[in-house]
C-alpha cells in the first residue's frame, strides 16, 4: 500500500475480488475489481517495464503515493514482481473524458456543456501545474496525457492518469505507446521536452472544445479529424466559430470565452515547439478564460 485513505487490502483481497476486463493498452492491460469491502479499483498488469529494479520501482511508487491533489490521481498500491507490475488506483465509475465525449451518447454526454467543459479543462490544468513542480527534473513531467487518460469523478472533476511514466519504461515501448512520441517534436526532431506535454494539452483543449476525434491519436493518422489543421485553417479564415462543437450552441452567451480557449489549444499546438506556449503561461491563461 503506497496510499490508505480508501482502505487496506492486500493481493489475496484482489484476488478473491469479482473482476471486469476494461482493455488492453500499449503500456499493458486494465481491469476493474470489486472487493467484498466495496471497493472498486482498478489494477493495471503493466507489461513494459520489465528493465526496472525493484529498489527503482519502489522508489518512484512511493513517490506516486504522496501525491495529494484534487485533479491527479494517486495510486492506493503496487505489486512488483520480475515479469510483473500492478499499479492499483480507484475506480472512476464517469470512467475517461475521451469516453465521454466520444463514446457516451447517454446523459453524462448531454451534461457536457460550456461551463462543465471549462471545469475539465482548469482542472487539467492545475494537475498539470502540480505534475510540473513534482517532477520538475523530468523532460516529461506527464508523457502520456490524452483525453483517455484523464478520468472524470461524479461531479466532473477531471484526475490525471498514466503520468511521469517514461523513467519507468523500456525506452523502445515509449516511443511507441506514450502520446508525447506522436508529437512534431519527436517525429520531425527526435526529441521530447516539457514543451511536449504542452502540445499534449493542446490537443485535448481542441477536442474539448470542437467535439471531435483528434486524428493525432491514430498511430497510422487514419480516422477522425486533424484538429490542428482544422483549427489553423479555421483561424486564418477569420471562421473559427464555425469549428465549436454544435452541441454548445446553446451557450452563444459564452461564445467569445470559447473562442478564447480555442486560441489557447491552438497556441498550445503550434509545431515549432519554439513557438509553443510554456506550461506555465497556458495553465495562466487557462484561468483567464471565463464561463
Amino acid at each position: 500500500m503506497v496510499n490508505d485513505e480508501r482502505g487496506v487490502f492486500g493481493l489475496q483481497d484482489l484476488m478473491k475480488a469479482a473482476a471486469e476486463v476494461l482493455g488492453n493498452g500499449g503500456l499493458g492491460s486494465a481491469y476493474k475489481a470489486a472487493m467484498t469491502s466495496g471497493l472498486c479499483v482498478v489494477v493495471k498488469r503493466m507489461r513494459e517495464m520489465n528493465k526496472i529494479g525493484k529498489d527503482v520501482f519502489d522508489a518512484e511508487m512511493r513517490q506516486f503515493g504522496r501525491i495529494r491533489h484534487r485533479n491527479v490521481l494517486t495510486p492506493l498500491a503496487y505489486h512488483y514482481r520480475r515479469e510483473e507490475k500492478l499499479i492499483i488506483a480507484e475506480y472512476m465509475p464517469k470512467g475517461s473524458l475521451f469516453y465521454v465525449l466520444h463514446g457516451d451518447r447517454g446523459t453524462s454526454h448531454s451534461e457536457l456543456n460550456w461551463p462543465t467543459r471549462l471545469k475539465i479543462v482548469k482542472g487539467i490544468a492545475r494537475g498539470l501545474g502540480f505534475l510540473y513542480t513534482e517532477f520538475s527534473t523530468y523532460d516529461l513531467p506527464h508523457g502520456n496525457l490524452k483525453s483517455s487518460n484523464v478520468l472524470l469523478s461524479e461531479d466532473y472533476e477531471p484526475l490525471l492518469s498514466d503520468y511521469a511514466f517514461q523513467p519507468l519504461i523500456n525506452p523502445s515501448v515509449a516511443v511507441q505507446t506514450l502520446f508525447a512520441f506522436k508529437s512534431p517534436d519527436y517525429v520531425q526532431n527526435q526529441k521530447v521536452s516539457q514543451k511536449t506535454d504542452v502540445y499534449c494539452l493542446g490537443i485535448i483543449i481542441l477536442e474539448i472544445v470542437t467535439g471531435k476525434f483528434p486524428a493525432q491519436y491514430h498511430s497510422n493518422g487514419k480516422g477522425g479529424t486533424d484538429v490542428v489543421q482544422m483549427v489553423s485553417t479555421a483561424i486564418s479564415e477569420n471562421r473559427e466559430a464555425e469549428v465549436i462543437d454544435p452541441e454548445l450552441e446553446n451557450n452563444t452567451s459564452s461564445r467569445k470565452n470559447m473562442l478564447q480557449l480555442l486560441h489557447i489549444g491552438a497556441d498550445c499546438t503550434q509545431s515549432d515547439p519554439g513557438e509553443r506556449l510554456k506550461m506555465k503561461e497556458a495553465i495562466t491563461r487557462i484561468e483567464e478564460v471565463r464561463v
